[in-house]
């Protein structure tokens, strides 16, 4: 499948289709396939980042761009919160990598077990990461059941994911309130062996 069409046919006339036009800014990740290694795009034309970000190996057609061969970012970084490090006050990651599930067939089909594999692998990948450094909130939605194809069932993934909204206000404003504490600590300074806030 060519990745860049159906995006085309499915993105939100509110997409800008360039980096510069967005309000926010945004990094967002390949893998370089000849290059073995992880390719951060932030500027130039956004629809083919997306495009590059989601053409998962074997079922969308990689995107070439900068001269580069670009496939599926999760690859090399599935949850890429690291990348945001210094540019952001509280960081919220959302693992939507799933993991295999037993279904109702006795054996997985092959492109199954390639998907699972997949999955398997990119928790490994995951989970090396968090023991390194974590993200202030990691939000994990219940997406085990979908697959790649699945885009067309978005109200349905939403309607069964609509339940860890309460819990991430919650999440988020402990964050805060943890950010706001820190902040005020940098600000206190030792004056004459007295700690006074400046």
């Amino acid at each position: 499948f060519n990745v860049e069409r159906i995006l085309k046919a499915f993105m939100p006339d509110a997409i800008p289709e360039s980096f510069a036009e967005l309000k926010i800014p945004l990094k967002v990740t390949a893998t370089d396939f000849f290059g073995h290694k992880l390719a951060v795009l932030s500027e130039g034309d956004l629809h083919s980042a997306l495009a590059a970000s989601a053409a998962i190996p074997a079922v969308f057609r990689p995107v070439m761009r900068d001269g580069r061969l670009l496939i599926d970012g999760g690859i090399y970084n599935p949850v890429p919160f690291d990348l945001i490090e210094d540019d952001a006050d509280i960081i919220i990651a959302v693992d939507v990598v799933g993991a295999p599930t037993k279904g109702g067939r006795k054996y997985p089909t092959s492109v199954d077990l390639m998907f699972g594999a997949t999955q398997l692998m990119m928790q490994s990948i995951i989970a090396a990461k968090l023991r390194q450094c974590q993200p202030d909130i990691l939000v994990r939605p219940a997406v085990s059941k979908y697959r790649v194809l699945d885009f067309m069932k978005i109200d349905a993934l939403m309607a069964e994911t609509a339940d860890i909204k309460d819990e991430l206000k919650r999440e988020i404003d402990k964050a805060v309130e943890t950010r706001a504490k820190v902040d005020t600590g940098k600000r206190t300074k030792q004056v004459g062996g007295v700690a006074r806030k400046v």
